[in-house]
């Protein structure tokens, strides 16, 4: 009789869901004693602070979720091994567009009335109201009737994708951030030495003033610089897309070998984007003012972007490794840093322009902006269409491959 060998790859899933349970934990405990000395004091946005607790309070109950599931394979259990087929029918559409209407209006009219108790209480409920159906819609427009692979393993790249591969995507972008920083600094400093000094004269005045106006006032000739323009929407646009496309599909490079074809890749691959997703628009939405209703309302949106650019990476990474197709791997991740970077513009391009405005210069972009806008509904249609014809292309390919794959080796 053969000895039960550990599964090394669910064992240490568990414990790295074990861990961020823990940390995450310390976090809702923070934040929600943090609302509650804030509503009482009537300080701060009590409001916010909760539904970042509710936010990370959610993570919990999906990692514990997942964590189940991937335990049962650390412990031999047959049912791991299930094909998991994600649940989805047609109805859900108006389910989840009823839930959104009903968010959206009864938090826009309790955000408006700026009550604190009341957006405290109810607005963190609200936001998930708004925002995790929009990604469970997504999620099921784009595997609907696709075979995602090994229960175990479904959940197992779920929870990494909100857990560690967040972590060293944030981790990495803040190295990146800080060194163009520091070589930006050296070289105004070699450029023009005057003004450097003048600019560090600045930064001792903002240590210690408070008002807001005066510190844009004091900003706005390095804020309107256009070299200084140019260089924050080349971080946002290429930098950040080119690291987030490559690691938000994380778990799948660690499972690639093991996945069995490039469908179970495409929808994967979104598994990683539902669950950046999730965190990245419910803490993002983490407002108690009058504009909680804008905000959710849009984040509820971006949520397709994530989706469809790790599906394309997700498929082109199995492709890759199953079928020997390298340029099909090029060719997705590209093709999703561009749809990326070409909405991180468009959102660029409209925030410069109200900061513009709020230092006394509104022709910046300010004529773009309907058309950037336009640009960003255009867009979130385009990758709607991608993902259901995706998803149509992979399940008529999926019926011509050969049935009894053997998941047990997972």
């Amino acid at each position: 009789m053969k000895p039960n060998k550990t599964h090394v790859s669910s064992t240490l899933t568990v414990l790295a869901f074990g861990i961020s349970i823990v940390f995450l934990l310390l976090i809702v405990l923070f934040l929600g004693v943090s609302s509650l000395i804030d509503l009482f004091s009537g300080d701060g946005d009590p409001a916010a602070e909760m539904i970042g607790a509710i936010a990370f309070g959610f993570e919990i109950i999906l990692l514990l979720l997942c964590g189940w599931f991937v335990l049962q394979k650390a412990m031999r259990r047959e049912q791991a091994d299930q094909p998991f087929i994600f649940p989805f029918a047609g109805w859900q559409t108006l389910a989840v567009a009823g839930l959104v209407v009903f968010g959206v209006t009864i938090g826009g009219v309790i955000a408006f009335t700026e009550i604190k108790w009341m957006g405290w209480l109810i607005l963190p409920v609200l936001t998930l109201f708004v925002i995790v159906p929009p990604i469970w819609l997504l999620f099921g427009y784009g595997s609907h009737g696709l075979e995602a692979g090994p229960r175990w393993r479904f959940f197992a790249i779920f929870g990494l994708s909100m857990t560690v591969a967040p972590l060293v995507m944030v981790v990495l972008e803040i190295l990146l951030l800080l060194l163009l920083i520091v070589l930006g600094m050296v070289v105004f400093a070699v450029a023009e030495p005057s003004r450097f000094q003048e600019f560090l004269q600045i930064a001792d005045i903002l240590q210690v003033e408070t008002n807001e106006q005066i510190i844009l006032g004091l900003l706005a000739p390095y804020i309107s610089n256009p070299i200084v323009i140019a260089a924050v929407i080349g971080y946002i646009a290429i930098l950040v897309p080119l690291i987030e496309e490559l690691l938000k599909p994380l778990a799948v490079w660690l499972f690639a070998l093991k996945i069995e074809s490039s469908a179970q890749g495409f929808v994967l691959g979104m598994a990683s984007g539902a669950g950046f997703a999730l965190i990245e628009s419910l803490n993002a939405s983490a407002d108690g003012t009058s504009s909680w209703p804008v905000i959710v309302s849009v984040r509820a949106g971006t949520s397709i972007l994530h989706m469809t650019a790790s599906g394309l990476v997700g498929w082109g990474i199995v492709s890759a490794f199953k079928e020997k197709r390298i340029g099909r791997l090029f060719a997705a991740y590209f093709a999703a840093v561009l749809i990326h970077g070409l909405w991180n513009a468009a959102a660029a391009g409209t925030g410069l322009s109200a900061i513009g405005e709020s230092i006394g210069k509104p022709q910046w972009l300010f004529n773009y902006v309907p058309a950037l806008i336009c640009g960003l509904l255009v867009m979130g249609i385009g990758m709607l269409a991608v993902l259901l014809a995706s998803n149509r292309k992979l399940r008529t390919d999926a019926t011509r491959r050969p049935e009894g794959l053997d998941y047990k080796q997972g």
